[in-house]
């Protein structure tokens, strides 16, 4: 959307009386006179005309621990979800930059900025994941190098990149891997008939769930 559109979409006065707010010098784009009504607008630009603020979006990127029981989903009409953990009057405005599913635990990423979950969550990107794996068997040496040397997927018809393990103790580990497959991890366990009891999302590219308590969330700076 251009300036001009814009402005002739919220005052409702059409496409002149933006060519005239402009000319007359009444319109801001960030802070700076604008005067061409072709310019393109971004999501999270800031415009004024005739001295209303007609948008003024702010960019939020939150990091959150999601404890388990509540749904990676923005709306559900039987359980709690992520967004009923955000106490804030935009929170319907945010969505998830990758799930976890009921049972998981640990690190999520929710944003306004579709471009910044897109960044995240597109396979080309290849942003590794870490994850806590608590499991009911021990852990075979055959597995863990099945993992490090990757894994095909016949139902995405795909193969895994070279994942990280750090064998912790006979039935946990820490594992790096660097898509968002349906229960990606599961499946690659059960492979070996190991079913995983526990599982924790630690991170998520640079991003670390630190020392966030279950439920609590904070803003990261944009």
């Amino acid at each position: 959307m251009t300036v001009s559109q814009l402005i002739a979409k919220r005052t409702g006065l059409g496409k002149r009386h933006a060519k005239k707010l402009l000319e007359s010098g009444q319109v801001i784009l960030n802070d700076q006179l604008v005067t061409d009504g072709t310019l393109p607008l971004g999501k999270f630009d800031h415009l004024t005309a005739g001295g209303e603020m007609l948008q003024a979006n702010t960019p939020r990127y939150l990091l959150l621990h999601k404890p388990a029981g509540i749904l990676s989903a923005t709306t559900d009409p039987t359980h709690k979800t992520v967004i009923d953990l955000i106490d804030e009057p935009w929170a319907s405005e945010l969505h998830l930059a990758g799930r976890l599913d009921r049972a998981t635990t640990g690190l999520v990423i929710l944003t306004n900025d579709s471009t910044f979950s897109e960044s995240l969550t597109q396979p080309g990107k290849k942003i590794p994941k870490t994850y806590l794996v608590h499991t009911d068997l021990p852990i075979p040496p055959e597995s863990i190098e099945k993992f490090r040397s990757g894994m095909s997927f016949k139902k995405e018809n795909t193969r895994s990149q070279p994942a990280t393990v750090d064998l912790l103790t006979d039935t946990s580990c820490r594992l790096t891997i660097y898509e968002g497959l349906h229960h990606q991890i599961k499946r690659m366990f059960l492979r070996f008939g190991i079913r995983v009891t526990k599982l924790h999302r630690e991170s998520i590219g640079p991003y670390q769930l630190a020392d966030l308590k279950p439920e609590q969330w904070v803003l990261l700076e944009s």
